[in-house]
């Protein structure tokens, strides 16, 4: 198996970004979004301010993860950043999501994030083990946060401190 590599997300990586988010959309594990982003959206998630990183193995993108803003972005949440993950159905359990979840953390800090928070459906319980073993903390439940095809749809909420903060 080839080395991976992770990097800063380029706008030419769109289409394999589009491609693994459509995967999650199809899955119904990790998502409440139903119309998969085009090309076009997912190269300006590449050209954000926010850290946004790709995990390539033999030359391919595998998997993905961005920072986006939390909440309505005021500035007493400007440090605050949402952590959303995808990786290719072909590349899960493999140890890229960890790596992942890892450099994101770091790049956040970098970038001068205090804090990365996330929502995970309860019953995916691949991502909330991976969350976990990455140091997330699990704030708690949001019950019925939304409906994906029709039914009701409960969210783990979790939360990683980063530098200072963490301590």
């Amino acid at each position: 198996m080839s080395a991976l590599s992770i990097r800063a997300a380029e706008a030419g990586d769109a289409a394999a970004m589009a491609a693994i988010f459509r995967e999650g959309i199809e899955d119904r594990t990790a998502t409440f979004e139903t119309a998969p982003a085009s090309e076009a959206e997912m190269a300006a998630l590449a050209g954000a301010d926010a850290p946004v990183l790709v995990a390539e193995r033999a030359g391919e993108v595998v998997a993905w993860v961005k920072v986006g803003a939390y909440a309505n972005a005021h500035d007493y949440y400007a440090s605050v950043g949402e952590a959303t993950l995808y990786v290719a159905r072909r590349a899960r359990r493999r140890g890229i999501g960890l790596a992942l979840l890892t450099a994101i953390a770091d790049a956040a800090e970098h970038a001068g994030y205090h804090k990365l928070v996330g929502k995970v459906f309860t019953a995916n319980r691949a991502s909330i083990e991976l969350l976990r073993r990455c140091e997330w903390r699990e704030v708690g439940v949001h019950r019925r946060h939304g409906r994906l095809d029709g039914e009701w749809r409960d969210v783990l909420v979790v939360e990683r401190l980063l530098g200072d903060a963490a301590v």
